[in-house]
């Protein structure tokens, strides 16, 4: 039975989101603080990689956020770095230490953490969550996005924003790929792979994820919207 959380947001010069998504993520410990039926820990560490502007004198006013430093440059070695040191410090079992991942330009809902430890109570190893794009799209592209994500349990999609597993399912897939974009994707794989693991997909909770287009991992969200963008756009000499 699930213990503790492990939160771990890779950042990379995100003073512009950062607090934001920390007010997010305390808000949802304190819901999960209010509404469990016995006491789980909490714990949000930022894994800084190769932060030149403020964001870690962001996350350094926020008392109960921990922060570790890295050079990295790949959004899979951040990620693995925040795990390892969650899982190596948390004094328990891994079985019973659950890895809550999001992203340092997104926001969850403040019931995140309370579905995840529902699911986790019902057998998950893995869930994959949902997001939502936050405000800035266009009406065109709003619509097009929704129509390539419908947003139900047993959906097809996989978000680093929204993916939770268990300690020991992490450690039984090999962890994060030490890769620069695709680790969610990988990760889900090698899960769905063993044949055993159990692997939830749940509409319940989505994250609300940054539409900006300048986002730090190749081919993910950010790429993802441009691809819309441009195949929303009109053609060349087509008709206005």
């Amino acid at each position: 039975m699930i213990a503790m959380i492990g939160v771990v947001v890779p950042a990379a010069n995100e003073q512009d989101r950062i607090a934001a998504c920390l007010g997010s993520l305390r808000a949802a410990r304190a819901h999960l603080h209010r509404t469990a039926k016995r006491p789980i820990g909490v714990r949000i560490i930022v894994v800084l990689d190769s932060c030149e502007d403020d964001t870690a004198a962001i996350v350094a006013a926020h008392s109960d956020v921990e922060a570790l430093d890295i050079r990295a440059g790949r959004v899979g070695v951040t990620r693995s770095k925040g795990a390892a040191h969650l899982l190596r410090s948390a004094g328990l079992p891994p079985r019973d230490t659950w890895l809550a991942n999001t992203d340092a330009d997104s926001i969850v809902p403040h019931d995140w953490l309370s579905v995840a430890v529902a699911e986790a109570d019902r057998g998950a190893d893995l869930l994959l969550g949902t997001v939502l794009p936050g405000p800035g799209l266009s009406a065109d592209i709003e619509r097009a996005w929704r129509r390539r994500h419908v947003l139900r349990d047993d959906h097809a999609h996989v978000h680093g924003a929204n993916l939770g597993i268990r300690g020991d399912a992490y450690l039984a897939v090999g962890g994060w790929a030490p890769v620069a974009t695709g680790e969610d994707v990988r990760l889900a794989q090698r899960a769905a792979s063993t044949g055993h693991l159990r692997v939830v997909r749940r509409a319940a909770a989505p994250v609300q994820t940054s539409t900006r287009r300048d986002g730090r991992a190749p081919r993910g969200f950010s790429s993802y919207l441009r691809g819309l963008d441009a195949a929303e756009r009109p053609s060349a000499g087509a008709a206005p």
